[in-house]
This record gives structure tokens, sequence and C-alpha cells, in this order.
């Protein structure tokens, strides 16, 4: 078997995944500051509008969930640059259209791109890069994808204030050429390939519930749930998730192996980590839209609020995947959970102003910096190695789609308010204010899951 080495190359190779991750991240990032201004030049409401970020999310996770069959049946360097290419042609039909259904569309296409491209960064991670130096390796690459949350607000608010929201699809045009070739040259196949057959029928239980769980969200505030299409999305979901359990245990080879969740740490930190994400992406939508609806700030305001604590969580994944590669899981996640349950405190008991929302979140995203790689890590070095590709595109499956539950979390709490009597201000205010306390609810949860996990991880050690 090949020595895995930390070479340069295979840094660069890492890189170049990490980099095109960035750009759509930021590209998702950068529009959630310029909802406003897109309900207003298409003329579309709240509820719609988040689907440029939601939609696209949960087509990414359809994707994801095809990454242990994309692994085994492609080269890694195939993936990357189909990805690419389909997310490039995606942007490209964005920076040139102003129909909201090209527009979405073309989101899509990034959805897709994004949904290849992110699974590989942490598959090559845990092929090719020793146990001793994958959570510096995972913070280093997340430092890289978590700027994207940092500058694309910033940069978001600043170019639709300065040249038209169309110029940011063009900003990041360059960064994803250049990811591109340096991804060519750099990127290796270490695992052998096979031409392992498509769980087709699986990758729809699953598509049935991602899509049922989003859209029932995403009913429940303009619609309700006692209705036809409502509860045919509910059925959707449960359908598919309990479908595929039972499908799966009878498959040899399944898309993605119900075996994983009989392992207590990797369940938990699963749970976890979907309820800590789900609040996380609420502050995306909750903050920008508060700020520019409630305060009367612009975009460049609203985008700027969110950049210190995104350079925050950057900085912290480093930090905390070293502290774990030389003393384990606990002391990070101690740390991450710990900031993350003050910052949510203080959002809830704060008054809305731009110094607190900006505080709230510098402080939650701090915690979320210590303990998102170090949580994933941990869960998926307790897997047996065969498990590992599975147990990546569950994370990142999970992490994209509660992002999308989030925001659709949050929209659809500020719309029901927003229908209400009073001014748009202080209904959206009081929306906001709720979200916030339902998220502190959320978080106690993810909070016990996170705690019980590590106890049981210390146990095993001992």
């Amino acid at each position: 078997m090949q020595e895995k080495v930390l070479s340069p190359r295979l840094i660069l190779s890492i890189l170049a995944i990490a980099l095109l991750g960035f750009t759509d991240i930021m590209l998702e990032t950068a529009l959630n500051v310029s909802f406003p201004t897109l309900m207003d030049h298409l003329n579309v409401d709240s509820a719609t509008v988040q689907w440029l970020t939601s939609g696209v999310i949960l087509l990414t996770s359809m994707v994801i969930i095809m990454s242990p069959w994309l692994k085994v049946r492609f080269s890694n360097r195939s993936q990357f640059m189909v990805a690419g290419v389909i997310s490039l042609i995606g942007i490209f039909i964005d920076a040139t259209s102003n129909q909201f259904g090209i527009i979405l569309f073309g989101r899509l296409l990034q959805g897709v791109g994004a949904g290849v491209g992110l699974p590989l960064m942490n598959n090559v991670v845990f092929e090719q890069v020793p146990m001793n130096k994958r959570g510096t390796m995972i913070g280093l690459a997340s430092l890289i994808v978590s700027f994207s949350p940092a500058l694309g607000p910033a940069f978001g608010g600043f170019l639709t204030a300065a040249y038209g929201w169309h110029m940011i699809f063009l900003v990041v045009l360059p960064i994803q050429l250049f990811a591109l070739i340096l991804g060519w040259f750099t990127i290796q196949q270490i695992d052998p390939l096979e031409k392992a057959k498509f769980d087709l029928i699986g990758w729809l239980l699953l598509s049935a519930f991602f899509v049922g769980g989003l859209i029932t969200i995403d009913r429940l505030a303009t619609h309700g749930l006692v209705n036809v299409a409502s509860l045919l999305a509910l059925f959707a979901m449960l359908a598919g998730i309990i479908g595929y359990y039972f499908y799966a245990r009878q498959e040899e080879k399944p898309l993605l192996s119900p075996k994983m969740f009989s392992l207590p740490i990797f369940r938990q930190a699963v749970f976890a980590a979907v309820l800590i994400q789900i609040v996380n992406l609420t502050f995306n939508y909750a903050i920008p839209m508060g700020l520019q609806l409630v305060l009367k700030e612009g975009s460049s305001i609203a985008g700027l609020s969110l950049f210190p604590g995104a350079v925050g969580y950057a900085i912290m994944a480093v930090i905390s995947g070293n502290i774990y590669d030389r003393y384990g899981a606990k002391v990070p996640n101690v740390i991450g959970l710990t900031l993350i349950s003050v910052g949510m405190v203080f959002m809830v008991l704060a008054p809305f102003a731009v110094w607190s929302m900006t505080l709230g979140f510098v402080i939650t995203q701090l915690g979320g910096g210590f303990w998102f790689g170090n949580n994933m890590t941990n869960a998926i070095t307790k897997l047996d190695r065969t498990f590992h590709s599975a147990g990546n595109s569950i994370f990142a499956a999970v992490n994209n789609y509660s992002a999308a539950v989030g925001i659709a979390f949050a929209a659809a709490v500020v719309t029901v308010f927003q229908n209400g009597s009073g001014t748009l201000a202080h209904k959206t205010l009081t929306g906001i204010q709720w979200t916030y306390r339902l998220d502190v609810l959320l978080i106690i949860v993810a909070v016990y899951l996170s705690w019980s996990l590590m106890k049981k991880s210390q146990n095993e050690s001992d």
C-alpha cells in the first residue's frame, strides 16, 4: 500500500478543491445579503427568493449522497473538473440573466457542482492525509471554505450597492478558473476504481426525504400543514427515509449504509451537527434581513455585520484542528459548545442593533469554528475505514440540507409574523426574535447530544 505523505502537491490539491467550495459558498452567502434587493428587482417575496439559496443547498445535498458511488467509480480529478465546469456554466447564466426562473436554474447548476466538490475535499483528506495530521488539514481546508461566508456578505453588500447584484457572480469567475487549473495539475488518485453500479432506488428514496422535508417546512409558513400539497410533501419525507432504511438493510451495497448509525458516537454527532447547522443558518438569513427591514441599514452594513463572525469561524477551524491532533476532540468541542451557547443566549437577550447582532454572531461563530470540523473528524475516525467515504458524505449532505432547513425555518417564522398586523419593521423584528428563541431549544438538545457522545468517546479511549 502506498505510504501517505503530506506533500506540497497533496496540500495544493486540497487547496484547489477547497477553492471550488469557496466560490460556491461565497455566492450563497453574498446572495443572502442581497435578498431585499432581489425581491424588489425580480418582484418576488421573501419565501420565494430564499429558494435561490435553500433550493441550491437542497440539490447539493441530493448530489452529495451520490459521493460514495462517485468515489469508487470516477477519479478525483475527473469529479473535480466536471464539478467546476458545471458550476462555471451556472455562474455565467446568472451573471447575464434578469428572470427569476433562469437565475434559479443557474444557481441549481452551481448546486450540482458544489455537491460533487464539497465531499471530494474531505474524501481526499481521509484517503491521503496521515491520521495524525487530519485535524489540521480539515482545519486548513475549512479555513479556506469558511472565508467565503466572511467575504460573501461584505462583498455581496458592497457589490450590490455599488455595481448591482450581477457583479457578485462575475467576481468569483477568476477564482474558480484558477482552482480548475490548479486542480488539473495536482489532484491525484490513490484508491483503485471499480465499475460500481449506481443505487438509483436508494438515491430516489433519499431524495424524496430531502425534497419532501424542505417543501414541508417551506409551506408551513404560507399554507400550513392541513392541505393536500403540504401533506404530500410530509408523506414524501417520511416515506423516503423509512423506505430507505428498510431498503438499505436488504441491499448488499447500499448508497449509504444504515449500519453507520448503529454506532452511537456517529449517530449523535450527526444529529448534533444537524441542529447546530440549522441554528447557524437562521442567523445568515435573519441578521441581514432584520438590519435592512427593521433598522433600515444598507446592504453593505448588513453584509459587514456577518464579516467578523465568519472570519472568526475560519481562524478557529485551524486552531481547533491543531488542538484536536494534540489533545483529542474533547477540549475543542467543549470550548466550541460553550461559546455557541453563550452567543445564542446573548442574541436572545440583547437589543436588536448592529453592534449586538455583530457581537452575538462573532461569539457563536467562534464556537462553531471550534466544534464543527472536530465533531465530524472524531465521528468519522470512529467508523471502519470502509465507511469513511459514506460517513463524510452523510456529514456533507446533512450540513447542506440543514443549512437549507435553517434558512427555510427562519424565513417561515419571519413570514408568519410579516403576514400579521402592524408595520413591516415591527412584524419582521418579532419574527426574528421568535426565531432566536426557538434556536435556543435546538441548541440545548444539540449540546446534550454532543456532551453525551464526548463521554462515550472518552470511555472508549480509556
